[in-house]
């Protein structure tokens, strides 16, 4: 019994002395993965600045070109309302229904509602390009704007694997068609559209 006792307190005492033995001070683990994940998260990161830096240069150039004068949001949404109206505000949760002309910034227009008819959003709820649920929120009914839409406002990394390329910078041509309450907008089903 006595054994085990200073087994025991042996065992104790190497275990705090060791934990002592820094200082108090944490050990670092060292684990390789870790560190190459780091570093390749830090290596996305400045490549993704470049290429926004690379992008607001060509954006500049492009606004420029086209004697806009647009307004920057804090997420980095260019807008201009080049038609103002003083009707019913967008708001969230409102289903807004637009025209549009989506483009990239070669003039390629890819998407026109001329040709798919127009598009319903609902404001705060859908998943759609966030940068246009936000231009949409500063405007108006029967008001038009531009919208360019940096790739982390619009498709991003992916595009969508179909007309948009990957890291695409987008430009809307956008008028608000109508406003709706959700309780208002119903499908050819009767249900409330979200």
């Amino acid at each position: 019994m006595l054994v085990k006792k200073l087994l025991y307190i042996t065992i104790l005492v190497v275990l705090i002395v060791s934990c002592k033995s820094n200082n108090g001070e944490q050990t670092e683990i060292k684990d390789p993965y870790s560190k190459v994940k780091t570093e390749k998260q830090e290596e996305t990161i400045q490549i993704n600045k470049d290429m926004l830096d690379v992008n607001r240069d060509i954006v500049e150039k492009y606004i420029a070109r086209h004697n806009w004068e647009m307004t920057e949001t804090e997420s980095g949404l260019l807008y201009m309302i080049y038609a103002k109206t003083n009707d019913t505000e967008v708001k969230s949760g409102d289903v807004v229904e637009f025209s549009f002309k989506t483009s990239l910034l070669n003039g390629d227009v890819l998407y026109d509602s001329d040709a798919t008819g127009n598009r319903k959003m609902t404001i705060d709820r859908n998943q759609e390009e966030s940068g246009l649920n936000e231009g949409l929120k500063l405007m108006k009914k029967g008001e038009k704007a531009y919208f360019i839409l940096q790739p982390h406002l619009a498709f991003g990394v992916a595009g969508d694997s179909y007309k948009i390329p990957p890291y695409s910078v987008l430009v809307y041509d956008i008028e608000v068609v109508d406003i709706k309450s959700p309780e208002n907008e119903y499908s050819d089903y009767g249900e409330v559209v979200l």
